[in-house]
């Protein structure tokens, strides 16, 4: 089953990344309104989504039960994706998530029923997993929206 995970979230990437060139650079600074996110801090909130995550998912195969969780707003002013070079954005999202899917495929699936804290509730592995998919996807797509 993670091969699968790991297999889909690679193919995600690479598919991503010849959309993303189809994507004029004027408008990934574009803000449909104030307090929305551009494309450049959509896209800067998966790179935080993949740093978080990643943590998750090593963590919670070892046994660890350190609730990380994270204010999704303020880490996106934080890392002031929308006056970084979007090439660099690009790059860091790439890399986390090829990282991600190396974890995907080393994850054993007796693993998948682990749990482990998120705010406040405690979701196996294998959700987290698949929801990491869904919530990749949900994002692209409004990326990838005019």
């Amino acid at each position: 089953m993670t091969e699968n995970l790991a297999t889909e979230l690679s193919q995600i990437i690479q598919d991503s990344l010849k959309q993303f060139e189809t994507i004029p650079e004027e408008y990934w600074a574009k803000k449909p309104s104030p307090e929305k996110w551009s494309k450049k801090e959509i896209l800067g909130h998966l790179t935080d989504s993949a740093l978080n995550n990643i943590q998750r998912f090593v963590r919670v195969q070892h046994g660890d039960q350190t609730n990380l969780y994270y204010e999704q707003d303020f880490w996106v002013k934080a890392n002031d994706y929308q006056h970084q070079d979007l090439a660099s954005i690009k790059t860091l999202w790439q890399s986390l998530n090829l990282q991600i899917a190396r974890v995907w495929k080393k994850t054993w699936d007796a693993d998948l029923q682990k749990t482990i804290p998120v705010k406040d509730e405690t979701p196996t592995l294998q959700f987290l997993m698949e929801d990491y998919i869904v919530h990749m996807n949900h994002h692209l797509r409004q990326i990838y929206a005019e």
